[in-house]
Protein backbone atom coordinates (compact mmCIF):
# COMPACT_ATOMS: atom_id res chain seq x y z
CA UNK A 1 0.00 0.00 0.00
CA UNK A 2 1.27 2.89 -1.11
CA UNK A 3 1.65 5.26 2.18
CA UNK A 4 1.41 8.29 -0.72
CA UNK A 5 -2.27 10.08 -1.11
CA UNK A 6 -2.23 13.15 -3.26
CA UNK A 7 -5.71 14.57 -3.82
CA UNK A 8 -4.93 15.02 -7.06
CA UNK A 9 -6.71 18.54 -7.70
CA UNK A 10 -4.68 21.10 -6.68
CA UNK A 11 -1.93 23.29 -8.35
CA UNK A 12 1.00 20.99 -7.89
CA UNK A 13 -0.97 17.73 -8.51
CA UNK A 14 -1.80 18.87 -11.79
CA UNK A 15 1.85 19.95 -12.67
CA UNK A 16 2.92 16.53 -12.12
CA UNK A 17 4.18 17.28 -8.76
CA UNK A 18 1.81 14.70 -6.54
CA UNK A 19 4.63 14.55 -3.91
CA UNK A 20 4.56 18.34 -3.23
CA UNK A 21 0.74 17.76 -3.29
CA UNK A 22 -1.23 21.31 -0.99
CA UNK A 23 -3.80 18.37 0.45
CA UNK A 24 -1.65 15.30 0.84
CA UNK A 25 -2.67 12.37 2.74
CA UNK A 26 0.60 10.91 3.93
CA UNK A 27 0.03 7.60 6.35
CA UNK A 28 1.76 8.44 9.36
CA UNK A 29 2.24 11.78 8.71
CA UNK A 30 2.37 14.77 11.26
CA UNK A 31 3.27 17.85 9.05
CA UNK A 32 -0.88 18.17 9.03
CA UNK A 33 -3.48 18.91 11.56
CA UNK A 34 -5.04 16.45 12.15
CA UNK A 35 -2.39 13.91 11.71
CA UNK A 36 -2.52 11.20 9.28
CA UNK A 37 -2.81 7.84 10.89
CA UNK A 38 -0.28 5.24 10.03
CA UNK A 39 -0.53 1.94 8.89
CA UNK A 40 0.58 -0.13 11.94
CA UNK A 41 -2.35 -2.20 12.29
CA UNK A 42 -3.50 -5.65 10.90
CA UNK A 43 -6.22 -4.21 8.62
CA UNK A 44 -6.14 -1.10 6.66
CA UNK A 45 -8.97 0.63 4.44
CA UNK A 46 -7.59 2.87 1.63
CA UNK A 47 -8.00 4.05 -1.42
CA UNK A 48 -7.45 0.93 -4.64
CA UNK A 49 -5.37 3.05 -5.91
CA UNK A 50 -2.91 2.97 -3.64
CA UNK A 51 -2.58 -0.28 -3.92
CA UNK A 52 0.58 -1.74 -5.85
CA UNK A 53 0.33 -6.09 -6.06
CA UNK A 54 3.08 -7.83 -4.69
CA UNK A 55 4.18 -10.89 -6.85
CA UNK A 56 3.24 -14.45 -5.02
CA UNK A 57 6.96 -15.52 -4.42
CA UNK A 58 7.73 -12.26 -2.48
CA UNK A 59 7.74 -12.69 1.67
CA UNK A 60 5.92 -9.72 2.87
CA UNK A 61 9.39 -8.90 4.79
CA UNK A 62 10.83 -8.25 0.94
CA UNK A 63 7.21 -6.27 0.42
CA UNK A 64 7.56 -4.20 2.96
CA UNK A 65 10.95 -2.75 1.83
CA UNK A 66 8.97 -1.08 -1.25
CA UNK A 67 8.58 2.03 0.73
CA UNK A 68 11.88 2.97 2.27
CA UNK A 69 13.21 1.87 -1.43
CA UNK A 70 10.75 4.64 -3.07
CA UNK A 71 12.21 7.06 -0.93
CA UNK A 72 16.07 6.00 -2.57
CA UNK A 73 14.49 5.96 -6.34
CA UNK A 74 12.88 9.10 -5.73
CA UNK A 75 16.26 10.48 -4.91
CA UNK A 76 18.16 8.98 -7.76
CA UNK A 77 15.21 10.08 -10.10
CA UNK A 78 16.35 13.93 -8.65
CA UNK A 79 19.97 12.85 -9.34
CA UNK A 80 19.41 12.39 -13.45
CA UNK A 81 20.35 9.53 -15.48
CA UNK A 82 23.44 7.51 -13.34
CA UNK A 83 24.08 5.47 -16.53
CA UNK A 84 28.27 5.13 -16.37
CA UNK A 85 28.40 8.39 -13.36
CA UNK A 86 30.22 7.76 -9.97
CA UNK A 87 27.91 8.13 -6.94
CA UNK A 88 28.71 8.84 -3.56
CA UNK A 89 26.18 7.95 -0.98
CA UNK A 90 26.46 9.73 2.56
CA UNK A 91 25.06 7.63 5.28
CA UNK A 92 23.73 4.31 5.74
CA UNK A 93 21.13 4.25 7.49
CA UNK A 94 17.74 2.21 6.24
CA UNK A 95 17.73 4.97 3.25
CA UNK A 96 21.22 5.34 2.74
CA UNK A 97 21.50 1.60 2.36
CA UNK A 98 18.80 1.18 -0.07
CA UNK A 99 19.40 4.55 -1.79
CA UNK A 100 22.78 2.36 -2.79
CA UNK A 101 20.46 -0.77 -4.07
CA UNK A 102 18.70 2.62 -5.76
CA UNK A 103 21.76 4.05 -7.30
CA UNK A 104 23.30 0.28 -8.48
CA UNK A 105 20.15 -0.37 -10.08
CA UNK A 106 20.14 2.89 -12.11
CA UNK A 107 23.42 1.77 -14.03
CA UNK A 108 26.18 3.81 -11.93
CA UNK A 109 29.33 2.77 -12.88
CA UNK A 110 30.43 2.78 -9.19
CA UNK A 111 29.08 3.23 -5.84
CA UNK A 112 30.56 4.51 -2.62
CA UNK A 113 29.22 4.43 0.56
CA UNK A 114 30.64 6.72 3.68
CA UNK A 115 29.46 6.29 7.63
CA UNK A 116 30.57 6.74 10.80
CA UNK A 117 30.39 3.04 11.85
CA UNK A 118 31.58 -0.58 10.47
CA UNK A 119 28.14 -2.55 10.82
CA UNK A 120 25.95 -0.48 8.31
CA UNK A 121 28.51 0.05 6.03
CA UNK A 122 28.63 -3.98 5.98
CA UNK A 123 25.13 -3.65 4.69
CA UNK A 124 25.60 -1.18 1.87
CA UNK A 125 28.23 -3.48 0.89
CA UNK A 126 25.68 -5.96 -0.11
CA UNK A 127 23.24 -3.76 -1.17
CA UNK A 128 25.37 -2.89 -3.89
CA UNK A 129 28.42 -0.44 -2.89
CA UNK A 130 31.68 -1.22 -4.52
CA UNK A 131 33.15 0.81 -1.73
CA UNK A 132 32.69 1.70 1.91
CA UNK A 133 34.40 4.31 4.15
CA UNK A 134 34.22 4.88 7.78
CA UNK A 135 34.80 8.64 7.79
CA UNK A 136 35.69 8.33 11.81
CA UNK A 137 38.45 6.32 11.00
CA UNK A 138 40.01 7.34 7.63
CA UNK A 139 40.80 10.80 7.97
CA UNK A 140 42.54 11.21 4.83
CA UNK A 141 39.55 10.17 2.29
CA UNK A 142 38.34 13.55 1.52
CA UNK A 143 41.78 14.23 0.65
CA UNK A 144 42.34 11.38 -1.49
CA UNK A 145 38.79 11.48 -3.00
CA UNK A 146 38.96 15.45 -3.48
CA UNK A 147 42.31 15.57 -5.60
CA UNK A 148 42.37 17.27 -9.16
CA UNK A 149 38.75 18.76 -8.52
CA UNK A 150 37.16 15.62 -7.16
CA UNK A 151 35.78 12.46 -8.07
CA UNK A 152 32.10 12.12 -7.81
CA UNK A 153 29.45 13.33 -10.62
CA UNK A 154 26.53 12.60 -7.99
CA UNK A 155 26.25 12.64 -4.20
CA UNK A 156 23.17 11.20 -2.66
CA UNK A 157 23.26 13.06 0.93
CA UNK A 158 21.01 11.07 3.71
CA UNK A 159 22.82 11.65 7.03
CA UNK A 160 21.82 15.50 7.07
CA UNK A 161 24.85 15.69 8.92
CA UNK A 162 26.49 19.22 8.24
CA UNK A 163 30.07 18.00 7.94
CA UNK A 164 29.28 15.15 5.75
CA UNK A 165 27.94 17.76 3.37
CA UNK A 166 30.89 19.94 3.55
CA UNK A 167 32.75 17.10 2.87
CA UNK A 168 30.70 15.75 0.30
CA UNK A 169 30.87 19.04 -1.70
CA UNK A 170 34.96 18.54 -1.44
CA UNK A 171 34.66 15.73 -3.37
CA UNK A 172 32.39 16.15 -6.09
CA UNK A 173 33.39 16.70 -9.55
CA UNK A 174 32.42 20.00 -11.69
CA UNK A 175 29.33 20.45 -12.43
CA UNK A 176 28.35 17.12 -10.30
CA UNK A 177 24.37 16.77 -8.88
CA UNK A 178 24.22 16.97 -4.76
CA UNK A 179 20.93 15.32 -3.50
CA UNK A 180 20.35 16.37 -0.47
CA UNK A 181 17.90 13.42 1.43
CA UNK A 182 19.02 13.70 4.86
CA UNK A 183 16.89 15.63 7.12
CA UNK A 184 19.58 17.87 9.92
CA UNK A 185 18.33 21.54 10.17
CA UNK A 186 20.19 24.63 9.38
CA UNK A 187 23.69 23.91 8.02
CA UNK A 188 25.84 26.73 6.00
CA UNK A 189 27.63 25.92 2.94
CA UNK A 190 31.06 27.15 1.21
CA UNK A 191 29.67 29.24 -1.81
CA UNK A 192 32.97 29.56 -3.08
CA UNK A 193 32.97 25.59 -3.54
CA UNK A 194 29.62 25.85 -5.15
CA UNK A 195 30.40 28.16 -7.64
CA UNK A 196 33.51 27.35 -8.96
CA UNK A 197 32.42 23.76 -9.51
CA UNK A 198 29.61 24.74 -10.64
CA UNK A 199 27.70 22.46 -8.60
CA UNK A 200 23.64 21.62 -8.95
CA UNK A 201 22.07 20.94 -5.09
CA UNK A 202 19.00 19.89 -4.77
CA UNK A 203 15.92 18.59 -2.22
CA UNK A 204 14.31 14.96 -2.81
CA UNK A 205 11.21 14.84 -0.69
CA UNK A 206 8.87 11.93 -0.35
CA UNK A 207 8.23 9.41 -3.61
CA UNK A 208 4.62 8.78 -5.57
CA UNK A 209 5.33 7.14 -8.31
CA UNK A 210 8.22 5.15 -7.07
CA UNK A 211 6.37 3.70 -5.01
CA UNK A 212 5.04 1.34 -7.90
CA UNK A 213 8.53 1.22 -9.34
CA UNK A 214 10.06 0.12 -6.30
CA UNK A 215 7.65 -3.17 -5.95
CA UNK A 216 8.19 -3.54 -9.81
CA UNK A 217 11.85 -3.52 -9.16
CA UNK A 218 10.94 -6.17 -5.89
CA UNK A 219 8.49 -8.80 -7.80
CA UNK A 220 11.35 -8.80 -10.71
CA UNK A 221 14.14 -9.53 -8.66
CA UNK A 222 16.26 -6.43 -10.02
CA UNK A 223 17.13 -5.98 -6.47
CA UNK A 224 17.84 -8.14 -3.84
CA UNK A 225 17.19 -6.42 -0.52
CA UNK A 226 17.11 -9.25 1.91
CA UNK A 227 20.57 -7.66 3.87
CA UNK A 228 18.26 -4.49 4.96
CA UNK A 229 16.06 -6.87 6.70
CA UNK A 230 17.43 -7.60 10.55
CA UNK A 231 14.78 -9.43 11.97
CA UNK A 232 11.07 -10.34 11.91
CA UNK A 233 8.99 -9.81 14.97
CA UNK A 234 5.72 -11.25 16.27
CA UNK A 235 3.68 -8.39 17.50
CA UNK A 236 3.77 -10.05 21.14
CA UNK A 237 7.79 -8.77 20.90
CA UNK A 238 7.07 -5.51 19.61
CA UNK A 239 9.12 -4.04 23.08
CA UNK A 240 12.18 -5.87 21.94
CA UNK A 241 12.05 -5.00 17.80
CA UNK A 242 11.91 -1.41 18.66
CA UNK A 243 15.09 -2.18 21.00
CA UNK A 244 17.00 -3.75 18.65
CA UNK A 245 15.72 -0.88 15.64
CA UNK A 246 17.24 1.77 18.05
CA UNK A 247 20.64 0.09 18.00
CA UNK A 248 22.07 0.79 14.41
CA UNK A 249 25.37 -1.28 15.27
CA UNK A 250 23.03 -4.30 15.36
CA UNK A 251 19.93 -2.97 13.30
CA UNK A 252 18.63 -2.06 9.47
CA UNK A 253 15.37 -2.44 8.90
CA UNK A 254 13.21 -4.30 11.89
CA UNK A 255 9.73 -5.55 11.00
CA UNK A 256 6.46 -6.38 12.99
CA UNK A 257 4.39 -9.52 11.47
CA UNK A 258 0.84 -8.59 12.89
CA UNK A 259 -0.04 -12.02 11.28
CA UNK A 260 2.14 -14.43 13.24
CA UNK A 261 0.03 -13.49 15.87
CA UNK A 262 -3.06 -13.82 14.51
CA UNK A 263 -2.38 -17.38 13.47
Amino acid sequence: VNPSRPCGACRYCLEGLPNQCLDMRFYGSAMRMPHVQGAFRNALVCDARQCVKVADHVPLSLAALAEPFAVGLHAVSRAGPLIGRRVLVSGCGPIGALAVAAARAHGAAEVVATDVVDEPLAIARALGADRTINAATDTEWVARYGADKGTFDVMIECSGNAQALRDGLDVMRPRGVVVQLGLGGDVSLPQNVVVAKELSICGSFRFHAEFALAVEFINAGRVDLRPAVTGVFPMRDASRAFELAGDRRRAMKVLIDFADDAA
